[in-house]
């Protein structure tokens, strides 16, 4: 069966498995483990509470791996987590390190890119023991990002979605950035390291990212109040 590394460098196509830049970049990135693994809906509410506690406690752990492998590539992300900065220079920094390091998917003369999309399914499922480098980077990635909006907004907070009007979303059953609604605004779900595999995967097509999406855009977001009414800033 064609895994995600196997699909990235276009297996049968002459890619070099031993060789595979994304590989070598996340390949000795500590893993991410969950208690539970297994798409949302295939959980109880009480292993999703499981996989909500660990994330909680393992929260600063987890920042100080990523801080410490951007730092290992001349990348300050601590601004991030300042709640009086506001962290865009170090998000511009981390999305320009993207940009160059994350490498192009190759590019079939058949099919053009063999993979358009990200494979969402394996992602949300939380297996991270197999190739589980770049995912796991992802993982964390999502949750410096969030950290920054929740740190500076304390109307945010890490939650499992049990919203009932998203029940049909993907993120729904997740651990997702939520804020609580208003007489004026909906509840809002925002499931970070989804957001950011697209984001990611968009910059490895094989012509180039042409999507405008980055690295920080929800922080940046939530601080021009783009997820409240009216669009006020806080």
């Amino acid at each position: 069966m064609t895994g995600f590394w196997d699909r990235l460098r276009g297996k049968g196509t002459g890619g070099q498995g031993a060789d595979d830049p994304l590989r070598r970049l996340f390949g000795g990135y500590p893993v991410n483990l969950q208690p539970h693994q297994g798409p949302p809906e295939s959980l109880r509410a009480a292993q999703q509470e499981e996989i909500l506690a660990a994330f909680l406690r393992r929260r600063e752990h987890r920042l100080a791996v990523l801080l410490e492998f951007l730092d290992g590539h001349g990348i300050s992300a601590a601004p991030l987590l300042d709640a009086a900065g506001d962290g865009a220079a170090a998000a511009g920094a981390i999305d320009f390190w993207l940009n160059a390091a994350l490498p192009r998917r190759a590019f079939s003369m058949v099919s053009g890119d063999p993979q358009p999309n990200p494979d969402l399914r394996a992602f949300i499922a939380g297996d991270r023991a197999a190739d589980g480098g770049y995912y796991s980077f992802l993982d964390d990635l999502g949750l410096l990002e969030g950290e920054a909006i929740r740190r500076r907004d304390r109307r945010f907070d890490w939650a499992i979605n049990q919203l009932p009007e998203q029940a049909e979303l993907d993120s729904y059953g997740r651990i997702c950035l939520i804020k609580p609604g208003t007489l004026d605004w909906p509840p809002l779900a925002l499931d970070v390291p989804v957001h950011l595999l697209s984001v990611c995967h968009a910059k490895m097509a094989p012509n180039g990212d042409s999507t405008g999406h980055r690295f920080g855009e929800l922080l940046a977001g939530a601080l021009a109040g783009a997820f409240d009414p009216g669009g006020t800033a806080r």
